[in-house]
């Protein structure tokens, strides 16, 4: 298997804006045919990086190469020959039509006084039927809606006929479907056109979805630069962009993907520094029923466990996420004695036991049995009763019985999961 060329390589880049450095020692290499996503937050660097790459910012300490050769050494045209940029919003400040526009691409094939030839039109036709905008090539791009002028940009970009294609939050003010439109095409250029793709996004699921390998940039400086699976995680996340998030896998694609962690609404009554650091708080899991009330003694520093949770279940992977100890069991299978008695060992080592609105069946019905034993033992135990137990009993009322049986043994009552922090 042949190896790929380096089509773009960065060595030691700085740069400043009037003294303040906003670029510090960037390193790095892409190989030919790569889709790379470079996310931070905002004054990271980004549109900075992608403005030096295709020269149009200068002055900056360092090398960058492109198909093996010192941009300092190409002019302008030969930079738009290999590399187009696609970026957030364009202002022509003329009335062109789209096909005007899309010529405009065609710029570093033209000489000072040529015209058009029909290589230019078969370019421009071409990059108007891939981003499907030839029923409208007449009309004025002034006229055009946000996402019909996002093509237009695209296809003057595909015009070019540059093998890097750099995009700076192309998708960014666009609706969900011209997202999804724009990222399929990426790809298919990517793919079917071994197109280099180095592109700035917003949204970081939409990154790491599609890319091959992503940079995470911060205040200048490569945080980490891999694949998804390598640096996409709860703590790479955080570190970045200062945001607490749940880092799990697309239940259908099985890509990663980042969710925001957040309890909107709920009155944590103490923060998470007058928490009991030493109250050790065990949650009886299932179904997704225990990941925000994991999530929410987590972040307000108490130390957490639960069980027994099966394999695949959401729960799990908030326990992972979060670094909490569980007990689990093998995927849709009854909850054993081993697991049973794990979990009762956690049980009386904990100061607090929650039972949050869980699903019963005869699978898991051993949990609500080791929460009377809890409270029998003289356990604190805490309800979250959020959704009435018949609805939630699929053992023909024996989880239902049990369940206020408990309750009438002493256990604390709460209708939500704001509530839950006032009784700890």
């Amino acid at each position: 298997m042949s190896r790929k060329r380096k089509i773009l390589s960065v060595k030691n880049l700085d740069f400043s804006y009037n003294q303040n450095k906003v670029l510090d020692n960037i390193s790095f290499s892409v190989e030919e045919g790569s889709f790379i996503s470079i996310l931070g937050p905002n004054g990271s660097g980004k549109s900075t990086l992608v403005n030096l790459i295709s020269k149009v910012l200068r002055g900056y300490e360092g090398k960058i190469e492109v198909g093996g050769r010192d941009i300092e050494e190409l002019d302008s045209k030969d930079i738009a020959k290999m590399v187009a940029v696609v970026p957030q919003y364009t202002n022509p400040g003329f009335s062109f039509t789209v096909a005007e526009m899309v010529m405009m691409g065609r710029h570093p094939y033209i000489s000072r006084f040529g015209t058009e030839g029909k290589e230019d039109f078969d370019a421009v036709s071409g990059a108007m039927e891939k981003t499907e905008i030839l029923p409208f090539s007449n009309r004025k791009f002034t006229e055009l809606s946000g996402g019909e002028k996002q093509r237009v940009i695209m296809a003057q970009a595909l015009a070019q006929d540059s093998s890097i294609l750099l995009l700076d939050e192309p998708t960014s003010h666009l609706d969900i479907n011209f997202q999804i439109e724009f990222m399929n095409l990426f790809l298919s250029l990517n793919k079917k056109e071994n197109k280099t793709i180095i592109g700035i996004f917003h949204d970081v699921n939409l990154a790491i979805q599609n890319s091959k390998k992503i940079m995470l940039l911060k205040e200048g400086r490569i945080f980490n630069f891999g694949s998804g699976e390598d640096i996409i995680n709860r703590e790479s996340i955080k570190s970045v962009f200062g945001s607490d998030v749940f880092v799990g896998r697309n239940p259908v694609t099985k890509k990663l993907y980042v969710s925001p962690v957040f309890n909107p609404g709920v009155d944590r009554g103490i923060s998470s520094q007058t928490a009991n650091k030493y109250l050790r708080v065990h949650i009886i899991g299932g179904g997704g029923a225990a990941s925000p009330v994991m999530n929410l003694l987590h972040s307000s520093g108490y130390t957490v466990s639960c069980g027994v949770i099966n394999t695949l279940d959401t729960d799990l992977d908030t326990a992972q996420m979060l670094g909490i100890p569980y007990v689990t069991e093998a995927p849709f299978s009854p909850i054993s004695f081993v697991s049973q008695n794990k979990n009762i060992e956690f049980i009386k080592s904990s100061d607090v036991i929650i039972l949050p609105a869980v699903e019963f069946g005869s699978g898991n019905f051993s949990n609500l049995v080791s929460v009377k034993e809890a409270i029998n033992s003289g356990k604190k135990v805490i309800v979250i009763d959020e959704k009435n137990i018949r609805e939630r009993d699929h053992t023909g009322g024996k989880a239902e019985k049990l369940y206020r049986r408990i309750i009438e043994d002493g256990a604390i009552v709460v209708k939500s999961i704001n509530q839950v922090l006032r009784h700890l």
